[in-house]
């Protein structure tokens, strides 16, 4: 009965393999922890307005984790997933992109798609950053929100592997972020946490745009706006202690676009409760931002 109380408890559910649509709550609750007061699937806030577009990041026939996705700035807002410790996966991941933002909800549409350079041009990419877009970067590279270390298998480490889970990351950043957040999250998780495939820990991993650019070509055109560089990542993880109570953690890191000589990174890195982070998140997006 215990066990059953907190699989109700963290949310873990397994629905049907269905298409990918509007609501994370009808599609792939199982990346999201449940309310402890209405015991509903409560996802991280969804931000309004018809440029932001829910993705159940589908590969292999398989919901991998969920995704809230920009296609005005082409980045990803957060990616929310379920962390049962640490595999010895080879790094083995081909770039992905997300048919549904470009050609619309057909039934064959319904999983991340690999795709050559030759494939690539023949779509327009509106809504999405393609591989193409990141040579033009120049000091950035393709930071993961939802990390292929934290995956689960092999097949989830490779459905990391798209530019819907990726935004605009200097590479010093992308390295002392892996270093400084996401090997301390796993030492955190590893001592302070029941963490296994029936209790796992919920984490979700994000980014703050901003107002600093990479151009990008479409159709012969530049387009200055193209794919945007955040200002800040944030990730936060929640698990079920030894003593059968949550906890939580978050950690906020400041990406600096400016390089000066006297600095050894561009990286600011803070740790906080989630609650604090929330408040912070809500500073930044300029509404209230709930996170678990």
């Amino acid at each position: 009965m215990k066990l059953l109380a907190l699989l109700l408890l963290l949310g873990v559910v397994y629905p049907s393999l269905n298409e990918v649509v509007k609501s994370f709550k009808a599609k792939c609750p199982e990346f999201f922890v449940k309310n402890q007061h209405s015991h509903e699937v409560d996802p991280p806030t969804l931000l309004k307005g018809n440029q932001f577009k829910c993705i159940c990041q589908r590969w292999k026939g398989k919901y991998r984790y969920a995704t809230l996705y920009d296609i005005k700035r082409r980045i990803p807002i957060y990616s929310a997933y379920k962390f049962e410790g640490k595999k010895d996966i080879p790094r083995n991941g081909n770039w992905k992109t997300e048919p549904q933002l470009d050609e619309g909800l057909k039934p064959e549409n319904r999983e991340m798609r690999e795709m050559r350079p030759a494939q690539e041009e023949k779509l327009p990419f509106k809504n999405q950053a393609r591989n193409n877009d990141y040579p033009r970067a120049g000091a950035y590279t393709r930071g993961h929100l939802f990390p292929n270390s934290y995956a689960a298998d092999a097949d989830q480490a490779e459905s990391t592997f798209t530019l819907t889970n990726a935004a605009p990351q200097m590479q010093d950043s992308n390295e002392e972020w892996a270093k400084k957040v996401e090997e301390l999250m796993w030492e955190e998780i590893k001592h302070n946490c029941m963490v296994n495939k029936t209790f796992p820990a919920y984490i979700v991993t994000g980014v703050v745009p901003g107002n600093v650019w990479v151009a990008i070509e479409r159709e012969r055109r530049t387009i200055t706006q193209g794919v945007n560089i955040p200002t800040h990542y944030w990730s936060a993880y929640l698990c079920i202690n030894s003593a059968s109570s949550r906890l939580s953690r978050a950690f906020l890191a400041q990406q600096i676009y400016e390089i000066k000589p006297n600095r050894k990174t561009q990286f600011k890195k803070s740790n906080m409760t989630v609650a604090d982070l929330e408040s912070k998140l809500t500073g930044l997006f300029k509404q209230p931002f709930r996170v678990f």
